[in-house]
């Protein structure tokens, strides 16, 4: 009788998975209306300087803010939500 049981191959985790997670739980946390998918973050991550995504994001999407905001209070701000989801 064949094995009812056997478990289908599993395709290996994309390292930025977590990175990405972590990124939309902080904008969910902050009330912030972006949501990344991984076409996103890779297409931060390769036109960042200093990989800033936040801050090139900012400034490709949402430029009006930073006539409100400091750009570097906004990074900090999604990084310190980020790593708290990250751990």
């Amino acid at each position: 009788m064949p094995d009812q049981h056997t478990t289908a191959a599993v395709a290996p985790r994309d390292p930025l998975d977590a990175e990405l997670e972590a990124y939309n739980r902080a904008f969910t946390e902050l009330e912030l209306p972006w949501h990344w998918d991984a076409a996103t973050l890779r297409h931060l991550l390769s036109v960042a300087p200093d990989r800033d995504c936040v801050g090139a994001y900012v400034e490709r999407n949402h430029a009006h803010l930073l006539r409100v905001y400091d750009k570097s209070f906004l990074r900090e701000l999604v990084l310190s939500a980020k790593e708290r989801h990250r751990a």
